[in-house]
Parts: C-alpha cells; structure tokens; sequence
C-alpha cells in the first residue's frame, strides 16, 4: 500500500514539477543523472509512510511537503559554485533545510531528558527582535523554522510570530501542550502554522506527570494533540526513546496512543547525552543493537494501516540514508541569542546580536563540513571531548576546537553517495 501511495506521489503534477525543477538546476554538470535522483529519494524514502494533509504530501516531517514554496527552497538554498550539483552531492547549502529557534527559556516542567536544560535563565527575546530573526531566515532560504523553548506557548504574541512568516517556510511548533485551548489551537492555524509536535513520555497518565515532574502534564498533552487534530494542523507527538522502550512495549502503546488521539506522526528520539542527562553515564545510552532495533521499529509501524506514520531519528539519520545533518542541513538558536549545530549539540557558534545569521551559518556549515554518518554529538561524546566542559553552552572559540578536531569525513551518507552515481 505504501509503495503505491509513493507512486501516487512520484507522479503527482507537483512532484513532476519539483523533480523538473530541479533536474533543470542540476544537468549543466555532465555528471548528473535524472535516474541516480530518482534512485536516491525512492531509497530514501521507501521505509516512509506517506501522509497526505491539507492537499499537500508529507514524506518526512524534516523535509516540506510537497507541493509548497518550502519545498522549492530546499533545492534553491544549494549554491551555483562550482556546479550546483557538486554542491548538492557534497551536503553543501546557503541556509539550512531546518532551523529551530527557542523563543522563550521559560518552561513550567522539569522533565529529566530535557536537552535545553542547565544554561542561564533569561528573560524572553522582544517579539520585534524574533520577527527580525525569522525574516532573515527565511531571506536566507531556510525552507523549516520550528518555534521551540522552553516553551513557546507562554508567549502571548505567539500567533505574531507565526503569522509574520510567508510561505517560503513552513512553520513547526514544538510544545508539550501546557495550557493549549481549543481556541488557541484555531487561532495559531489561523496564523498561518503547518504543523503541532506535541510531547508524550508514556500512555500512563502516572508516569508522564513524574517524568515532566508537574501533576497533569499527560492531560494536557493528550487535550492538546486532540485540539490541534481539530484545527487541521499536522498533528505529531514526540517521546523520547530508553533502553527498555521497545522490550517492554511501551513505544508501541504510545504510537496506539497517538493514533487514538489523531496524531497523523509520532516522532522517536533517543536517550542523548545532553542538557540534564550531559553526564549521563554511558550505559544508560542505546546500544548499537537497541538502535538497530527502532530502525525496525520505524519500517514495522510504516508497513501498518491500522497506526499513525513513525519517523525515528535513527532511521532518518541512519548512514544509509541522509547521515547526521547538524550543522550542513540543521542548526538551532537559543533563547539568547546562539547558534548551534543542533538542539542536542552546545557548541555555540557565535550569537545572533553579535554577527548576522546569514554568517554565522556559513561559519558552522565551513566547520563542520558534510553531513556526516554518524551522530555529531555522539561522536564528541564517544571521544570525551566534552568531558571537562563545566558550564554550557561552550564558548565560541572553544566551540570550534571541537569541531576542528572532529575525524574527517570520507564517505558520504547513502543519500548522497546515491545522487552521485
């Protein structure tokens, strides 16, 4: 059933437009081959549930539908030298595919997995600033910019921020559902918003409230994930994966779960040695089995009709697929100001009020590369170069040490190695 929903949109006018599209970019270089472009997304893809919404197709919640101006964004943001394909085949961009930006720090949970958590408390950004900030993102070519935080709806111009975005991006909020209303979820459609990740640790009400250590949090994400259904926002819940997840069977009751409460995706993290659990000792980690295992997870629940669409970061960031993408095709801003190359990753690059975004992005990107095969900052990790950092963020100049002393890339992911023949 998939593969022919994938066929469907293979050859919907939108797809043969965007593939056109792009092959007209591409071609000039000798070698380039239409077929090793449709090899590459076909095998990239093919583990995916399809999901159509609101007209539009969704492949992967980290790509943009398809039809939108998003998704022409993905391919304009690849620069012309030396060839637009030597760009693309080497993860090169001039913005990222995806940029979050938490616009508050303030959060009125403590969930103890929470990556944001450790750095300085500071008072909300002005929303003229934000507005700025998302201007220039999207002039850059960012094609998604997710609203994170804390968390983001504690900011009463929230639908501001939204509406100030054109459809250039598409836009994601990020939230664990805390004093959503029905009315609120219409009004932040209304303004323009494509798509809702709401947070679920368990299908418990019990646990869910220790783990966010607030009495109530898993009514409030349940009620939000049916509100944003009802709006007709694309509708994912986010948990985050431990070790006995898949064995005791409490990943499969939360996907159950969301596909009760109208989710059309659920999101799968992992365990990650960042924020709060930065110290974590390495035994509390996946193993290299147990991950393996939510990758089958992810192709298990994508070949069902009877639950929502399952994407694991594990799958999408697996070696064979896109790779890591921190830093060449994702980054994240604070709520002061910094740029990083992803969520989990506290190596500040530099800060918004200091330099402008369009640089500081060109500056990681040159740091760090390519996309690489495995996790960023499992791979800092691994090698202990945090392992004497006290207080994070880390600096700029330390920062960049870091990255200097990463191992260099020599393969590709299979995503690319595929565009290249």
């Amino acid at each position: 059933m998939n593969t022919f929903t994938r066929l469907r949109l293979f050859c919907h006018p939108a797809s043969i437009r965007l593939f056109l599209h792009t092959h007209a970019l591409l071609k000039q270089d000798r070698r380039y081959s239409a077929l090793n472009l449709l090899k590459a997304v076909w095998f990239a893809s093919r583990e995916d549930k399809v999901v159509r919404h609101d007209g539009r197709w969704i492949v992967s919640s980290f790509l943009p539908p398809v039809p939108s101006r998003a998704a022409d964004q993905v391919v304009q943001a690849v620069p012309e030298t030396p060839t637009r394909f030597e760009a693309m085949i080497a993860g090169r961009r001039l913005a990222p595919i995806s940029m979050y930006v938490a616009v508050t720090e303030r959060c009125p949970y403590r969930c103890g997995h929470c990556s944001a958590a450790g750095r300085p408390p500071l008072a909300d950004r002005d929303g003229g600033e934000l507005k700025t900030l998302l201007h220039q993102l999207q002039e850059m070519g960012t094609a998604i910019i997710g609203l994170t935080g804390g968390e983001p709806l504690l900011r009463g111009d929230l639908c501001d921020l939204i509406a100030s975005l054109d459809d250039r991006s598409i836009s994601i909020l990020f939230t664990s559902g805390f004093g959503l209303t029905r009315e609120r979820a219409q009004a932040i459609k209304r303004a323009g918003l494509f798509a809702v990740g709401v947070s679920l640790d368990s299908d418990e009400a019990n646990e869910m409230d220790a783990r966010r250590g607030h009495a109530g949090a898993f009514e409030q994400a349940t009620q939000a994930v049916r509100f944003c259904r009802e709006a007709g926002l694309y509708t994912m819940t986010q948990t985050v994966a431990g070790r006995d997840s898949l064995a005791s069977g409490r990943l499969e009751r939360i996907v159950r779960l969301s596909g009760r409460l109208g989710a059309h995706e659920v999101r799968v993290l992992e365990t990650m040695p960042s924020g709060r659990l930065a110290k974590i000792g390495p035994g509390l980690l996946l193993t290299a089995q147990e991950r393996e295992g939510l990758k089958q997870f992810h192709a298990e629940m994508n070949r069902r009709r009877d639950v929502p669409k399952v994407s694991v970061f594990a799958h999408t960031e697996d070696a064979e697929r896109y790779g890591c993408g921190a830093g060449t095709q994702h980054a994240y801003i604070d709520g002061a100001g910094n740029l990083y190359p992803c969520d989990f990753v506290p190596l500040a690059i530099g800060n918004i009020r200091d330099r402008p975004v369009a640089d500081l992005w060109r500056d990681l990107h040159a740091q760090i590369g390519k996309p690489r095969q495995t996790c960023l900052l499992m791979e800092l990790y691994v090698r202990q170069r945090l392992a004497g950092v006290e207080a994070f963020p880390v600096p700029p100049e330390q920062s960049r040490q870091c990255l200097r002393e990463l191992a260099v890339m020599d393969r590709m992911p299979g995503f690319y190695r595929r565009l290249a023949g």
